[in-house]
This record gives structure tokens, C-alpha cells and sequence, in this order.
């Protein structure tokens, strides 16, 4: 899916639909389990410009990715939700425009052949965990947490037992 990434800004055009996770060939690698036809991410890429009239896309990606567990190392559904935008310069000006602002978008070189789907994938992996992991509310990893709990527990009952001697 290639667009002119300026012209695309400039019109503000809208492209919007479901991609297969299959098609994100780097995004594989980082995945405990091949996914299946029905496993998609929802996408939507909106062309504008921000407050000082620079082209920028804004990008919202939605769907459950299925990573590996840095904890217990079993599934973990992992409830992917992006709304980021990146800024559209010149090639030559990328170094330059590049900010430490963290309420600056990242910028991009503009492209007449931009490949949204390698620019949705790069997002993608952008926003993945470094040690995707369950969270603890949800019982920890398949009992890991009551077993610690119980550990505690009984470690303080070894204590009050000798404070009653």
C-alpha cells in the first residue's frame, strides 16, 4: 500500500481497514505463537498538518497481539492500542528536525512511495513492551503471585511463633 506521504497530508486523506498480523513479517519474530487468518489489527491513517502547518499522519492501530510472557513464559494476549503521529520532512532536513521534545512527533523522511504497511509494522513494533509480562491484578502468572503470597505467610507465621516462645 504505497502513497505519496505529502500529497496524502496535504488532501488529508483517510486510509482505514484490517491488516493480518501474517503480513507483518518482522512483527513474527516477536510472537509466541504463528497467528491465524482471523487474527488482524484494526488501522487507520489520517493525513493533516499541526499547529504550525508542518504535514504530519496521525496513526491509530488496535488489536490483541499474542507475545511471550517474560514471567512464567506462557501466552499473553497483549491488547495493542497506538494513537501516535509522525511529521513528514525532507530527507536531507531529517537530521535536523529531529527533536528531544517528547510532545514533538518523531519525523520521517516524506516519501512519494511511502509503504504504509511497513510504516504501520515500524509503529507496531515501536509500542511493544521490552518484557511483555501479566499483569499482577491478574493473578500473577498461573499462581506464581499465591505462591510467593503463601511463601510470605508462612514465613511470618514461623515469626510470630518464635515471638510467642
Amino acid at each position: 500500500m504505497l502513497i505519496d506521504s505529502q500529497k496524502f497530508s496535504r488532501e488529508q486523506h483517510t486510509a482505514h481497514g484490517m491488516l493480518p498480523i501474517a503480513a507483518f513479517a518482522r512483527l513474527r519474530d516477536n510472537l509466541i505463537a504463528q497467528p491465524g487468518a482471523d487474527d488482524q489489527v484494526r488501522y487507520e491513517v489520517r493525513g493533516g498538518v499541526d499547529a504550525r502547518e508542518r504535514p504530519l499522519l496521525r496513526l491509530t492501530v488496535s488489536g490483541q497481539l499474542p507475545l511471550q510472557c517474560q514471567r512464567c513464559l506462557k501466552a499473553l494476549d497483549y491488547d495493542l492500542a497506538i494513537d501516535t503521529a509522525v511529521r513528514l520532512v525532507a530527507e536531507a532536513a531529517l537530521d535536523a528536525e529531529m527533536s528531544d521534545d517528547p510532545d514533538e512527533p518523531d519525523c520521517i523522511a516524506a516519501s512519494t512511495e511511502l509503504d504504509l504497511v511497513a510504516l504501520i509494522e515500524d509503529e507496531i513494533l515501536l509500542a511493544l513492551p521490552a518484557y511483555p509480562r501479566h499483569e499482577d491484578r491478574d493473578g500473577g502468572c498461573g499462581g506464581m503471585a499465591d505462591e510467593a503470597g503463601s511463601k510470605k505467610n508462612s514465613a511470618f507465621s514461623v515469626l510470630s511463633a518464635l515471638k510467642t516462645l
